[in-house]
């Protein structure tokens, strides 16, 4: 699902993801890997979860998002 069709559901695709991604470390400029899976699901439902390292690989390519191993935490760096 990296490439969308006409038939892509723009909210759990990796650009509606990662649009989402940014709007909850807007808020908190750094949370738990956890915690953001959790709210994505939350808030998109279960089937967010197919894309969701996509979109998080998506940001970080982008210089987005820096993650930390040792807390596996994720910082918001620019918006």
């Amino acid at each position: 699902m990296i490439r969308p069709t006409k038939y892509t559901n723009i909210d759990v695709s990796i650009i509606g993801l990662s649009a989402e991604i940014i709007k909850l470390l807007s808020v908190d400029r750094s949370l738990k890997y956890n915690n953001i899976l959790g709210k994505i699901i939350h808030i998109k439902g279960e089937s967010a979860k197919e894309n969701f390292l996509l979109a998080l690989n998506f940001l970080y390519m982008l210089g987005k998002i820096k993650y930390y191993p040792e807390e596996d935490v994720l910082e918001l760096l620019k918006v």
